[in-house]
């Protein structure tokens, strides 16, 4: 099989991005430019330069239907979610383009087969304080780490994990091999499908990378604003200065040069 470049990557993953905001906007599915994505957009108008994946986020009832509408209709882009494919479990879903095939180094233990994708995060009701959204948040860290580790081929050492971590995250991998992790999304899912989205004064995707910084204010999510990536229109979040600052900080500055790297573990090929 041929491998695929870094830029043909990043052209792949904007197809299926454009693919999916035109079933959302057929179905009326609410969806936003998500974490690095949504940064890109507004400090860039596309992709970071040293990074090449793409996230969107979805509120969990319209993630929801998304997944319903893939399930029951022809899409153009194949869906990898815990409702579709029981090799893939994970809290999130991905969107992926058909004609390639990725090889995962160190995660995707089942052997789900997906190829170039994007990753679709739902944004779940978390309450109506910050104490009440961080207790419901931190109720499944454990379980959630115990997933993380079930889902790795096998034990590696972390990139950006400090090195007393290492031990900690040795003793998940262990205790993961045991691990049914079909009923263990189950579990982590009930538990924040509990409070609904719509209702809540906090909100935040559960499943992402950036632990308290990811409760927000729901009424970020009131207006969409359309932003250009890639010479692409796609919707973000009205206030998406606030959900930006609330991730990253300053986020029109750049991080310092050893930083400017990708974080994706895969190989990608043509099929």
């Amino acid at each position: 099989m041929e491998q695929i470049t870094s830029e043909e990557l990043k052209q792949i993953a904007l197809k299926v991005l454009c693919q999916v905001r035109d079933i959302c906007a057929s179905q009326g599915i609410r969806y936003y430019l998500d974490g690095g994505t949504l940064l890109g957009a507004v400090r860039h108008k596309g992709f970071i330069p040293w990074d090449d994946d793409i996230d969107i986020c979805m509120p969990r009832p319209d993630y929801d239907r998304f997944i319903e509408y893939c399930k029951n209709n022809e899409t153009p882009f194949g869906v990898a979610s815990i409702e579709i494919d029981d090799r893939f479990t994970e809290l999130y879903a991905k969107a992926y383009d058909k004609d390639t095939v990725c090889h995962e180094k160190y995660v995707n233990r089942k052997g789900s087969e997906y190829g170039v994708y994007i990753d679709i995060f739902p944004v779940d009701g978390l309450g109506d304080s910050d104490a009440e959204a961080l207790k419901l948040l931190h109720k499944s860290r454990y379980k959630r780490s115990l997933l993380t580790a079930a889902n790795w081929q096998k034990y590696f050492k972390s990139k950006t994990r400090k090195w007393y971590v290492e031990p900690v995250r040795f003793v998940f991998y262990l205790l993961s091999r045991c691990v049914n992790t079909k009923k263990l999304v189950k579990k982590i899912n009930k538990i924040y499908q509990s409070k609904d989205f719509d209702s809540s004064k906090k909100v935040g995707v559960v499943c992402g990378c950036y632990g308290d910084r990811e409760v927000m204010n729901r009424d970020i999510y009131d207006e969409s604003v359309e932003l250009v990536f890639e010479n692409e229109t796609f919707t973000a979040m009205g206030k998406y200065d606030e959900f930006l600052t609330n991730l990253y900080g300053d986020y029109m500055q750049l991080p310092p040069i050893e930083k400017r790297v990708t974080h994706h573990t895969f190989t990608a090929y043509k099929r």
